[in-house]
């Protein structure tokens, strides 16, 4: 784990391999959504990449804390989700 035990360093490199060009208003409506409940709204997966990639390139993580778990579990669930957009499992 790192980046006070939110992220791992897989996660952090999926994050990181996840930048588009999603409107900075959507991936915000999805930052301040998991902030402040824990949830995340029903978007395209490009948009919970895009916010991935956010947070954890602008060392953000603290924003959300475990809602980061919240976020990669939405990816995962997402019914538009290929193969390459999942985050790492987990092993912890």
């Amino acid at each position: 784990m790192n980046l006070d035990g939110v992220a791992t360093e897989g996660e952090v490199e999926w994050a990181l391999d996840g930048d588009s060009a999603v409107s900075a208003e959507l991936v915000e409506e999805v930052l301040t959504m998991l902030r402040t409940t824990g949830r995340t709204p029903e978007v395209d997966v490009d948009v919970l990449r895009a916010a991935a990639f956010r947070l954890v390139s602008e060392h953000r993580l603290d924003e959300v804390g475990r809602g980061w778990l919240e976020l990669l579990d939405a990816v995962r669930a997402h019914p538009d989700a290929r193969l390459a957009d999942l985050p790492p499992a987990r092993t912890d």
